[in-house]
């Protein structure tokens, strides 16, 4: 391929994209671009990630969760110049070796805040009333009934009170549940309270991770903290946030209510959790709800269009 060639093209590595906007493939196309797609219809590894970029060569990479790391660049710095990220954090984009080299990097910041706090108030709802288990039970042809709890009345313990953090909190507050966070950086509110760290783990009935940034929060000594409370545990955020291990342990002892994730350390997921009855699993789909994921694509391919007319490419 020759180099002038290889200035026409766009690689997408997130799995899904464009599957109900095909329009934006087309779009990309209107500019000149030649479009190559993820081959593998899931997340790519580093190393298909790499093979991918070496094979089309493109100036710009529509990218998902898959690792853009130091090595992918410094293989790829002679052609690509804009990586937009298809989702509203960028953790897994090495930023540092992003600047060192001159690519340009975006991400499409606000656009999930409702999507992915409705889907947290949901696992929430079908942990407190048991929905999944008893959809399971019914199934089974077995005709029993395990007591719920309300939302309304309960203390709610948010660590990460961004955007997406208080949008929870808005909602739940909705149901007539207390709204209380934890956050490392300084926040005010007028309708929640600020805990600290501890004292949240200590008393909240539902615990909500929204925080960025891949550091684990929640490993064996935090668990044991929640412990012993019939909380609820729910993670959309990040899935490194939680030791998996200790909190199988934590669940299979009985030491937790409930636990709701969209978010695992590997994924596709298909660890012990998967045979807890007090578990809810979702693979990963808090951007998968229609209208946020048709925003989200279509920011994602106005930004890589404007970075490469940054970058004097059209």
């Amino acid at each position: 391929m020759s180099n002038m060639e290889a200035m026409k093209n766009i690689l997408i590595a997130t799995s899904s994209f464009a599957k109900e906007r095909p329009e934006l493939l087309d779009l990309l196309r209107q500019y000149g671009f030649q479009v190559f797609l993820n081959p593998w219809s899931r997340q790519l590894k580093e190393s298909e990630l790499v093979e991918l970029l070496e094979l089309h060569r493109p100036v710009g990479l529509l990218a998902g969760t898959e690792p853009v790391t130091n090595r992918v660049m410094e293989k790829t710095r002679d052609h690509l110049l804009v990586i937009s990220r298809v989702g509203v954090g960028w953790d897994n984009v090495d930023r540092d070796a992003a600047a060192k080299y001159g690519i340009l990097v975006y991400r499409t910041s606000g656009v999930l805040t409702q999507a992915v706090a409705e889907l947290t108030i949901g696992l929430i709802l079908g942990a407190l009333r048991s929905i999944p288990l008893h959809d399971r039970m019914i199934r089974a042809h077995q005709w029993g009934k395990r007591m719920g709890g309300l939302l309304a009345g309960k203390l709610i313990g948010i660590i990460g009170f961004g955007a997406i953090g208080q949008r929870v909190g808005e909602l739940a507050r909705a149901f007539g549940a207390e709204v209380a966070f934890y956050d490392s950086q300084p926040v005010e509110s007028s309708w929640a309270h600020s805990m600290p760290f501890q004292m949240l783990l200590e008393q909240a009935d539902i615990i909500s991770l929204h925080a960025s940034g891949k550091e684990q929060i929640l490993g064996e000594k935090e668990l044991r903290i929640i412990s012993g409370r019939n909380a609820i545990l729910v993670n959309t955020a990040r899935g490194e946030l939680i030791d998996e291990e200790a909190l199988f342990h934590t669940l299979k002892d009985g030491q937790i209510a409930y636990v709701c994730l969209d978010v695992f350390w590997e994924e596709p997921y298909a660890g012990q959790l998967c045979n807890m009855d007090n578990v809810i699993l979702t693979p990963h789909v808090g951007s998968y709800a229609r209208e946020a994921r048709h925003l989200m694509e279509e920011t994602a391919v106005h930004n890589l269009i404007m970075g490469l007319k940054e970058k004097k490419i059209l």
